[in-house]
Parts: structure tokens; C-alpha cells; sequence
């Protein structure tokens, strides 16, 4: 919906109860008659707050329509407050959620390369292995392959565990445990090694039972945690892809609705400015009604004290004259 639609749905201005103000008496609108009826009172018994209270009265009539109409248009615009104040904080929310759906990210970043690199560069090492370890046993074994891949997947899966001495520095380090993740590919290597002894000098056999048993372990430690890495971050790439996926049907859902509460907003302040004017009339003349009671009230007052400091001066003549007058 516009802006120009909702401006004419929303802008009306309510129709609120005319009044009419009650006229005041003669005595009230004419400032002589005024001080004549003071003067009179003056010279009577009577009390001043009688009267006082008695032109309170009258301009009370007068501002109790004014009074009806600031009530009634000062709840307009309160409840059009209410209700801006609902649309604005429902845009900031919006706003809110569309900056946190921006900023939110995968648990973290997919590492393709890296573990990639990683895992290809222990497949060539363990296939170099492999034929090392198949040339070795050759002359000793007619089916020396398959007996190297035995002993490659001992050497190398042997110490495989969730929880390891190499990879938790909590874990307590005990000779049995050293030996239970360290005994196969020690095995392998100390196989390899006495075949290799028979045809190779003591020097290569030791290198060859070195190379062997350190690969074993370090191929044994990482290939695990890089096949980890790449289930992460395939995780991670999923996580993403479905983010994206979600991140613009939603965003555009959420803007769209932050458009039309935008225009409804709008609407309603156009219409909150056009009623602050007919407020500000009411409360003028109000106030002006008010101030010209409390004058009017401060001059019989003081007509009234100064016919009475007279009183007791005058004849009874004197004052049946006055008030004949």
C-alpha cells in the first residue's frame, strides 16, 4: 500500500462533540458593572468568597467544553502515540533481525584446501610406503603385496583411538597405554625391519626401522584428524549454503515489511500533526478563558476591600445614595 493510499485511510480526523460555551452575565462582561457589583457587596454583609466562588462557577461553564475537547483529543493522540510507538519499535526489530541474519556465519570455515592437500599428500606418502614396504618383503614372501598392505593398514591404523596421548595433554601417560598406541606400528616396523636385515646392512635397517615407525605414528595421528577436518568442513559448507538459502527469502520478507509499516507510520504522524493544532487551540483558549476569570476576580477583589473600607465612613444615607445610583 503507498504512502498516498494510507494517508487517506489513516489521516481522517475524528469527529469529536461540539459544544457551545454558556454566555456570562451582564456584570461578568462588563468591567464597570463589575466594579459596581463589587462596590455593592462591599457596602453589604455579604461575604466576598460567595461571590468569588460563585464567578469560578460561571467560567467553569464556560471552559468545560474546552476542557471536554483537550480530554478528548489529548486520548486521540495518545493512543496515535501508542501505536507509533509499537510501528517504530517493530521496525527496529526488523532491522534487528535482518543485521543478525547478515552477521551470522557457519560454526566455522570450511578448509577444503588445506585438508585436501593434507590427506593427498599422505595417500603419496603411504603409497610410496607401500612399495617399500612390498620390495622389502619380496624375496622373503611370494605374496609380499597383499602382506604389505597387512602390515601398511597395521602400521598406520594400529594406534587410532578417539582419545590419544599425542592429541590430549590431559590425558594421564602410563607405559601400558604408550604401549597400546604405540605397539603395532612398532610391530610393523620392527617386521619390515628384520626382513630388510637379511639382505641390507645394520645402518639402512636401523633407518629403514626409524622412517617406518615414525611414519607409522604420524600417519597413524593425522590422517584420522584430517578425515575429521573434512567431515567439518563439509558441515560447515552446508551450514552456509543454508544460510544463503535463508538469508534472502527472509530478508526480503522482513524489508518488505519494514516498507509497509514505514508507510503506516507515516500515516499515522501526518495524522497526529493535524490534530497537535486543534489541542493547541483548545489549550489557548483555555488558558485564556482562565486568565481572564482570575483579572476579573482580582478586580472585584479589590473593588470589593476598598467599598469596604469605606463602609463603616458612610452615613446609612450616604450609602442608600450609592446604591440608588
Amino acid at each position: 500500500m503507498t504512502f498516498e493510499e494510507q494517508l487517506n485511510n489513516h489521516t481522517t480526523l475524528p469527529d469529536f462533540a461540539t459544544y457551545s460555551s454558556e454566555p456570562l452575565p451582564d456584570w461578568l462582561e462588563d468591567d464597570d458593572l463589575l466594579r459596581d457589583e463589587a462596590a455593592l457587596l462591599g457596602l453589604s454583609d455579604a461575604r466576598l468568597d460567595e461571590k468569588t466562588t460563585l464567578i469560578r462557577l460561571y467560567f467553569k461553564r464556560q471552559t468545560a467544553f474546552l476542557e471536554r475537547e483537550r480530554e478528548q483529543v489529548g486520548e486521540k493522540i495518545g493512543e496515535l502515540n501508542l501505536l507509533i510507538e509499537q510501528k517504530a519499535n517493530r521496525v527496529d526489530e526488523l532491522k534487528q533481525k535482518i543485521a543478525r541474519l547478515e552477521t551470522t556465519k557457519p560454526a566455522g570455515e570450511p578448509q577444503f584446501l588445506r585438508t585436501g592437500s593434507g590427506l593427498l599428500a599422505f595417500l603419496i606418502l603411504l603409497i610410496g610406503t607401500y612399495f617399500l614396504i612390498a620390495e622389502t618383503l619380496k624375496p622373503h614372501f611370494q605374496e609380499s603385496r597383499f602382506i604389505a598392505i597387512g602390515v601398511l593398514l597395521a602400521g598406520v591404523f594400529g594406534r587410532y583411538d578417539r582419545t590419544t596421548v599425542a592429541s590430549e595433554a590431559a590425558v594421564n601417560v602410563t607405559i601400558r597405554r604408550l604401549l597400546a598406541e604405540t605397539g603395532l606400528p612398532l610391530a610393523a616396523s620392527f617386521f619390515v625391519s628384520m626382513q630388510a636385515l637379511e639382505t641390507q646392512s645394520a645402518l639402512k635397517t636401523a633407518g629403514l626401522f626409524l622412517f617406518m615407525f615414525f611414519l607409522f605414528v604420524a600417519a597413524g595421528k593425522s590422517i584420522p584428524s584430517l578425515l575429521t577436518a573434512l567431515q567439518n568442513d563439509f558441515r560447515y559448507w552446508q551450514q552456509g549454503k543454508k544460510l544463503e538459502k535463508e538469508r534472502i527469502p527472509k530478508t526480503e520478507a522482513w524489508e518488505n515489511e519494514i516498507n509497509g509499516v514505514t508507510i503506516s507510520l507515516d500515516a499515522l504522524r501526518v495524522q497526529k500533526w493535524q490534530l497537535l493544532p486543534q489541542l493547541n487551540r483548545a489549550d489557548a483558549e483555555w488558558h485564556r478563558i482562565n486568565t481572564r476569570r482570575d483579572v476579573l476576580i482580582q478586580l472585584f477583589e479589590n473593588e470589593f476591600n476598598l467599598a469596604r473600607s469605606l463602609r463603616d465612613r458612610l452615613s446609612e444615607r450616604q450609602k442608600r445614595a450609592i446604591v440608588a445610583s
